[in-house]
């Protein structure tokens, strides 16, 4: 009988140090961010949960959505289900200070496209525009 080695090899994604102005770090939170965005305006999260990673202009968007959301619940009584998976997240570096990123949030009932561009600003990458269809 002969034994394989089963452990993970490590990728050189996995083993590079990333800095924090590398447009290769956008990649990495497309995902959270875009999940939380979601959660923002389904009103399941707090709408300062992003505040640090939006713009302020963002962050209003996201805050009158949730108060959309709110709204139609009291209304309706509808309350969406919990479950979001994301995937076919896709970013193109525009130049080394831009990154346009966009996924799709599948929910039990329905998809949702979601489209964002990240700046590079003096405190770190932010979303400067974000997009949910």
């Amino acid at each position: 009988m002969t034994t394989t080695d089963q452990r993970l090899t490590p990728t050189s994604d996995a083993s590079e140090h990333l800095s924090l102005d590398d447009p290769r770090v956008v990649e990495r939170m497309v995902e959270p961010v875009a999940r939380r965005a979601v959660e923002i305006v389904r009103d399941m999260r707090p709408e300062n949960a992003l505040a640090r990673i939006v713009t302020p202009e963002v962050a209003k968007l996201l805050s009158r959505r949730a108060a959309l959301t709110r709204r139609l619940r009291a209304t309706t009584g509808y309350a969406p289900p919990q479950r979001l998976m994301v995937s076919g997240v896709r970013t193109c570096v525009v130049n080394e200070h831009t990154v346009e990123a966009s996924c799709v949030l599948r929910e039990p009932d329905r998809a949702r496209f979601l489209a964002m561009r990240w700046e590079l600003r003096h405190s770190g990458w932010r979303v400067t525009v974000l997009e949910i269809g």
